[in-house]
């Protein structure tokens, strides 16, 4: 009686195998990494878009803002919420009369969102022109954009630890908040360490839309 011999893989035959399972497994990760992605700023977005209604629940009692990022224990609980999902968020209020949060994919630099009273906005990722206040306006404007507000701004700074974030330059920023007390003037920050500026709208300031 005849007996087949048994034939196993060769090594070249397992070597391919084993290329193509890493392959697959590359394009798997590269997925789940994006869609995971993907998820988390969909996930900062809602909370940020969230934070809107229950700023002006907290506004209320005080009648101001000044509770937002000090005492109010749901905005408290959504930032929390963004930090455990892959981000950092942080919340500043301008004499109790407003309010701003920003928050930055910790992932990737250039994922970096805010919200104030006007809705949640994504930041740009280049700057704009370096340009007064009226054309830093109009540039924006240009793109659908608008300059972020003083609060979104500073939270913004503060999300980044008063460091210079990727992609910036340190130097001063122009917000889209004039100066109450001066019309010819504007706020605007020092995004390498935070601190407020208060600028002369015929100055020169870097420029960073967000839309």
């Amino acid at each position: 009686m005849n007996l087949e011999k048994n034939k196993g893989f060769t090594l070249i035959e397992l070597l391919v195998v084993i290329a193509i399972i890493g392959i697959l497994s590359t394009v798997v990760l590269a997925s789940l990494n994006a869609a995971r992605t993907k998820g988390q700023i969909a996930s900062i977005k809602s909370t940020l878009k969230n934070t809107i209604p229950q700023a002006e629940l907290a506004y209320d009692t005080p009648g101001n803002y000044s509770t937002v990022c000090s005492t109010d224990v749901k905005i408290a609980s959504m930032i929390t919420s963004i930090n455990n999902s892959g981000g950092t968020a942080n919340c500043y209020t301008l004499d109790n009369t407003r309010w701003g949060i920003s928050a930055k994919l910790n992932s990737d630099s250039t994922q970096n969102f805010s919200v104030d009273q006007s809705g949640v906005v994504a930041w740009d990722t280049a700057d704009k022109t370096f340009s007064n206040w009226d054309t830093a306006n109009t540039n924006c404007a240009a793109t659908g954009g608008r300059l972020p507000s003083y609060e979104e701004l500073k939270a913004f700074s503060l999300a980044y630890s008063s460091t210079t974030p990727s992609g910036f330059v340190a130097g001063g920023y122009w917000s889209g908040t004039t100066m109450p007390s001066n019309s010819a003037g504007a706020y605007s920050l020092n995004i390498s360490n935070g601190s407020i500026g208060f600028s002369n709208k015929a100055n020169g300031n870097y420029v960073r839309c967000v839309h």
